[in-house]
Formats: C-alpha cells, sequence, structure tokens
C-alpha cells in the first residue's frame, strides 16, 4: 500500500497525487477496480499519453481530487495514513506492506511504531 506522510497534509497528498495520476492515466483498470468515477478516468485519459511528458502528468494532477488520492493509497497527516491502514485491516488485510514516498521513510516508520498503531 502507498503511503505519503507527513505532518504538512498538502505536501502529502500532492506527493501522492502525481503517482495516482499516472496508475490512472495508464492503467485506468487500477481507478476502475477502487471505485474511481468512470468520467474522472475518462478526463485523465485525455490529459495523458504514453509515454507521459512531466507537463502531462502535472497538467493532469490538477483533475484528482484529495479524496481520490485517499481512497487509493495510505496518505496524508500520520493519523489519516494509520486510519487508512487500519480500514485495511479492518477488513482483512493480515500484512499491510507500505511503500513509501518521500524523503523521510522513518517517519513514517516511527508513526506506525509500537504503541502508537494498534490493530
Amino acid at each position: 500500500m502507498v503511503c505519503s506522510l507527513d505532518e504538512d497534509r498538502d505536501v502529502a497528498l500532492d506527493r501522492a497525487r502525481e503517482l495516482v495520476t499516472q496508475y490512472l492515466g495508464q492503467q485506468p483498470h487500477i481507478g476502475k477496480a477502487s471505485g474511481v468515477d468512470q468520467s474522472l478516468l475518462d478526463e485523465i485519459g485525455r490529459v495523458l499519453t504514453w509515454p507521459a511528458s512531466e507537463e502531462e502528468i502535472r497538467s493532469a494532477m490538477k483533475l484528482v481530487p484529495d479524496d481520490v488520492v485517499q481512497m487509493i493509497t495510505a496518505s496524508g497527516t500520520p493519523d489519516e495514513c494509520r486510519a487508512k491502514v487500519r480500514e485495511y485491516v479492518e477488513a482483512g488485510c493480515t500484512c499491510p506492506i507500505l511503500y513509501p514516498l518521500g524523503d523521510d521513510v522513518f517517519a513514517m516508520i516511527d508513526a506506525f511504531a509500537e504503541g502508537k498503531f494498534r490493530w
């Protein structure tokens, strides 16, 4: 599960938004399986080509709302990330594996360290 964690929620979401945008534009079946509205997938698909340029990715990122980023990833503040992982665990995930985005992997490790996260 992609995890973009930062005390600054906007930083965390924008970091994940770049990856989510590419998934939705180039692998729309991921978005469809995740419940993303088809109209959003179509709109992103009109902006991104293959291979997508940096400019296309930046333009398409503006189309992806925060709630879609958080639907597909565990992104946001530490509390938001823990809550998303907890959703997966409550749904039956027995071994969540986090794929950290960002430079400070230790912040993610600390956020899920023993005593801070309860299954």
